[in-house]
């Protein structure tokens, strides 16, 4: 496995076990977070520690996974599920890709892209549609 990989897999199992300080610890001070490519960029460890405080609260048995991973020299691509019970303790399965880039063993920039609409109905208690099943299942 690839030291960026590696990384990843340490930012994906501090943030199933709620440790925030532990994600941080995996960026750079200046990284650059779009949650959801389109949306505003979450920019510094702080805005991001803020953000992740805020999306976590009350979120539990997250099992966050990684499918499918392509990399080259300074960037590491994923496809993957995002998977957690939420606060109103509704199991939320949603696809998303995304794209981390490195600078000096840490990431610098990374990008999501999922169906914002697909979450907000998965949030709601509306059932993954047939044909994802086999993306998210």
């Amino acid at each position: 496995m690839s030291a960026k990989r590696e990384l990843v897999e340490r930012l994906i199992s501090a943030w199933k076990s709620g440790d925030v300080d532990g994600v941080l610890n995996c960026v750079c001070d200046d990284v650059e977070y779009h949650f959801l490519v389109g949306e505003r960029p979450l920019k510094g460890k702080d805005w991001v520690r803020r953000f992740l405080e805020k999306f976590g609260s009350g979120m539990s048995d997250i099992r966050w996974r990684l499918n499918n991973v392509a990399e080259n020299e300074s960037q590491l691509m994923v496809e993957g599920v995002d998977d957690y019970v939420n606060a109103k303790g509704i199991r939320v399965r949603t696809p998303y890709m995304g794209i981390f880039e490195f600078r000096d063993g840490k990431i610098h920039r990374w990008r999501d892209y999922a169906d914002h609409a697909l979450i907000q109905r998965s949030e709601a208690g509306e059932p993954v549609p047939q044909w994802l099943e086999a993306l998210v299942g």
